[in-house]
């Protein structure tokens, strides 16, 4: 159980992000942190001893996303943020910041082998990459990028790195291959496995049907 002053720290964060992402529009807004929020506090038990840095890393996984808010020394960023809201973590800072850095696809060339708090948390931003939200998310981002929905031109685009999978231009569907398929694959907890399965099949059938209509349509 999380103690009295820990709920009330949690709830000035919420407050916090809420402005801090009020005129976020590509998908990576207060809404999905609330959700990745209540996500980890699903997959992790009540009385795990890390739930309050699981949840604390789950507030602060987007921040500063290199997608819409890159920063070249996340540590002192969060560090700067931190002091900017008043906030002491004391002995949990450096297990804040490094479970923030191990959050994240990126690509395929994300940390696969996360510290304990930071794979609950891992594991629900996945999940919300996932089924109905999933597809949602990356039509959603698409659209805010000009990406086209689908363009025969731009089949096959492949990239070999980190840089490139962020700036090479490609359909939106394209993300099904890169990404959202292969998600399943790193989840890494109990409860986030048995929900994951539910929406890797979703979106399977989404990314067949897609591609039926394709077809129909001779493109």
């Amino acid at each position: 159980m999380l103690l009295k002053e820990q709920v009330a720290t949690l709830k000035q964060i919420d407050t916090h992000i809420q402005v801090y992402f009020a005129h976020e529009q590509s998908g990576h807004d207060y809404n999905h942190i609330k959700r990745v929020v209540n996500l980890t506090s699903r997959l992790i038990a009540i009385d795990d001893p890390q739930r309050y840095l699981a949840l604390l890393i789950a507030y602060f996984h987007d921040v500063f996303d290199d997608k819409v808010n890159p920063t070249h020394d996340l540590k002192s960023s969060l560090m700067s943020l931190f002091s900017d809201w008043n906030l002491d973590f004391a002995e949990l800072t450096e297990d804040i910041i490094n479970g923030v850095a191990q959050i994240g696809y990126k690509g395929g060339y994300g940390v696969r082998h996360k510290t304990y708090a930071a794979q609950y948390v891992s594991d629900a931003d996945i999940l919300d990459s996932m089924g109905a939200m999933g597809i949602a998310r990356t039509f959603y981002y698409a659209g805010s990028k000009g990406t086209p929905l689908y363009d025969p031109k731009l089949e096959n685009v492949t990239y070999t790195t980190e840089e490139e999978y962020r700036s090479v231009q490609r359909n939106a569907i394209a993300h099904f291959d890169e990404k959202l398929l292969k998600l399943i694959d790193w989840i890494e907890t109990p409860k986030a496995k048995v929900i994951a399965a539910k929406r890797h099949a979703l979106m399977d059938q989404f990314y067949v049907s897609f591609y039926d209509e394709v077809a129909e349509s001779d493109i």
